[in-house]
């Protein structure tokens, strides 16, 4: 991992912003370089009785002070728009390999919420704090290469000195590069486990005051935020010294300087303007050192952040998070899309279905759960129920036929009319495949855009809600389709929920219809309706059940049992 190279790229993202913020940062730094100068020729003037001359030059140093000021505002407004793209275009390359179904950008998925508040926030905000310090180097190195060269026409020796803390930092910094990344690994690790807990206790408030579980619940936080500020300590008390010893070793730098020209300044050679000069420079000349002991522990820092993302990007490839991409988010581009008419939605090409074959499909997890060697074939318009005890490996034969089963050591092959397809998670979806999870995911929003997730015409969400038989609830609601469900669909029952999930998944009119354990939240009257409304549709089905009813209207039963089909 090139982390240099990764945060080249992620700088150049919106070259422009990038490049007007590091020149207004240094020319903020360059002219302290010029004002210490006129400050030595002023007090020269003083020394040889021309007074006139140095009302002169501080003029000019007034005019400096307020172009230095101007850059400086200039800068920080252009600079606040690069690290605005840093940060968006890491977390939208995040955000693509998360959402996308198979395809060159499909990445693991994220342990919990929390690990993905860590992701999105933490590591893309280390990255950029590693590319801010590199500015202040560049800026650093800008000034004390030019304040060289003024203090080097004074006093070589004394110049030649400042080197000398620059190497001590690098050093320092070296030795401690194992112990910067563990610690800051190993406090967001922490920081994802006490987050990931916040989250479910948000999601599962109720469940827990129901079961009197807040003390229990309350003593785990404890647990997680103890071990968190020792984390946090620890990686901070590191941080901190590493910049205390930066801040030392320039102080240090500086006084080996006075000690250095001590002798010039006592024989006379040292004129007042000479020392002016020194004393100028003194204060801004111990920033690099301390920059670049900064940027030297936010490089590791960096590292440990693209080191963590690259495991929720495709095939772990860390170049796919620095990505390009148009991000739409400045004002101009703003600007353009004021009343533009979002893009339609395309879908995958529709191939019309025949036959579906499984062969030798197998999927293995670490633990050694999963399915092994599992064939069967699927004729269009057919219903195959999939069924037999907890834990036999149903939901994971579903998921490993749709390429998600991505835990598992996956084998096999499954054909859509005869032909390999190659990567199951990008063909099979919609308007191909449709699948309906055992827990379905509703968003806080109308009914309406429930199903059709911006990508389906009203007449296809009320065709849907009549196969899935709740079209009869939703107009009996207030707003109808437009109801507004609450969060996770709470406004609305289980079976509800169900079938509003299950008119999602039709709304394409998939060639394959994938349902695991749908009528777990329906009565018997209303999954015979379902049963019996995707036979007359010509759906093609395959569903996990252990109803009786199911089975009588399949027309193939696979049972599984310790994942092998009996």
């Amino acid at each position: 991992m090139n982390v240099w190279r990764l945060a080249w790229r992620v700088s150049q993202h919106e070259p422009r912003s990038f490049w007007a913020g590091w020149s207004g940062f240094v020319l903020f730094f360059t002219f302290p370089v010029v004002n210490g100068w006129l400050v030595g020729r002023g007090f020269d003037a003083l020394s040889h009785g021309q007074p006139g001359e140095a009302y002169r030059y501080a003029l000019v140093m007034v005019v400096c002070e307020v172009l230095r000021m101007a850059t400086i505002h200039f800068g920080a407004i252009q600079w606040t728009q690069a690290w605005v793209h840093m940060q968006t275009l890491l977390r939208a390359n995040l955000l693509a390999a998360q959402l996308a179904s198979g395809g060159p950008e499909a990445g693991q998925p994220v342990g919990s919420a929390g690990a993905a508040l860590t992701h999105f926030r933490d590591d893309a905000e280390d990255v950029a704090m590693f590319v801010d310090g590199l500015v202040d180097v560049s800026a650093g190195l800008v000034f004390t290469v030019l304040a060289a060269f003024v203090l080097g026409s004074i006093d070589t020796g004394a110049t030649a000195v400042l080197a000398l803390p620059l190497g001590g930092v690098a050093l320092a910094t070296r030795a401690l590069d194992s112990r910067i990344k563990r610690y800051r690994s190993a406090d967001r690790a922490a920081t994802a486990a006490v987050s990931g807990l916040l989250g479910d206790v948000m999601a599962a408030a109720t469940t827990i005051k129901v079961n009197a579980a807040i003390e229990p619940i309350m003593l785990r936080m404890n647990g997680l935020v103890d071990h968190r500020r020792h984390t946090a300590v620890r990686d901070r008390v590191l941080d901190d010294g590493v910049q205390a010893f930066s801040q030392g070793a320039a102080d240090v730098g500086l006084g080996l300087v006075l000690l250095v020209s001590a002798s010039a300044i006592a024989a006379g050679s040292f004129g007042v303007g000479d020392l002016a000069v020194f004393t100028a420079y003194m204060g801004w000349l111990s920033f690099l050192p301390r920059m670049v002991g900064r940027a030297l522990a936010r490089r590791k820092q960096a590292g440990v952040a693209f080191e963590r993302m690259s495991g929720l990007v495709a095939d772990e490839q860390v170049a796919n998070t620095v990505t390009a991409r148009s991000l739409p988010i400045s004002p101009r581009q703003q600007l353009a899309m004021q009343g533009a008419t979002p893009p339609e939605r395309i879908l995958v090409p529709r191939v019309p279905l025949r036959r579906l074959t499984v062969r030798s499909l197998s999927a293995r997890f670490p633990s050694g759960a999963g399915i092994e060697s599992i064939s069967f074939v699927v004729e269009r318009g057919s219903f195959t129920v999939v069924t037999g005890p907890i834990a036999a490996g149903k939901t994971t034969l579903l998921r490993a036929l749709l390429g998600l089963a991505h835990q598992a050591e996956n084998s096999g092959e499954v054909l859509w009319n005869d032909t390999v397809v190659l990567d199951r998670a990008a063909f099979l979806v919609p308007p191909n495949a449709a699948f309906l999870p055992q827990v379905p995911q509703l968003i806080s929003d109308s009914v309406h855009d429930n199903i059709a997730l911006g990508s389906a015409r009203l007449e296809q969400v009320l065709r849907s809600l009549d196969l899935a038989v709740v079209g009869a609830d939703i107009d009996d609601m207030p707003d109808g389709i437009d109801t507004m469900i609450g969060p996770r669909g709470l406004r609305l029952s289980g079976g509800q929920r169900q079938r509003v999930a299950t008119a999602r998944a039709l709304v394409h009119e998939p060639e394959l219809l994938i349902l695991d354990d749908v009528s777990s939240a329906l009565d018997v009257e209303t999954e015979l309706a379902l049963w019996t409304g995707l036979a007359d549709a010509g759906m093609t089905v395959i569903a996990v059940s252990h109803r009786a009813i199911a089975f009588d209207r399949a027309d193939q039963v696979l049972e599984l049992v310790a994942g092998r089909l009996r």
